[in-house]
């Protein structure tokens, strides 16, 4: 069974975004969003009005990995929801 975080645009802090590194993957053509300091890379899901982009990070099995994600988004301030 995979999870996933998912977490809304607008709550990135400014400061984040401006730092964030963004690309396309060549393979899934899926939109891809790296944050400082953040241990996964995340998946840009637009949606519709562009106030409803969401970010979906996968959610690691492993309890270390995903100890550290969770701290991170607590740090920012940035709420998440995980979906299984």
């Amino acid at each position: 069974m995979s999870a996933h975080a998912y977490i809304q645009w607008a709550d990135v802090p400014q400061n984040l975004i401006d730092t964030s590194r963004q690309h396309v993957d060549g393979v899934t053509k899926a939109k891809v969003v790296a944050f400082d300091e953040c241990p996964v890379c995340g998946e840009i899901e637009d949606g519709k009005p562009s106030k409803s982009i969401m970010v979906s990070f996968p959610f690691p099995r492993d309890v270390s990995l995903r100890h550290s994600l969770v701290d991170w988004l607590w740090y920012h301030g940035i709420h998440f929801t995980v979906v299984m």
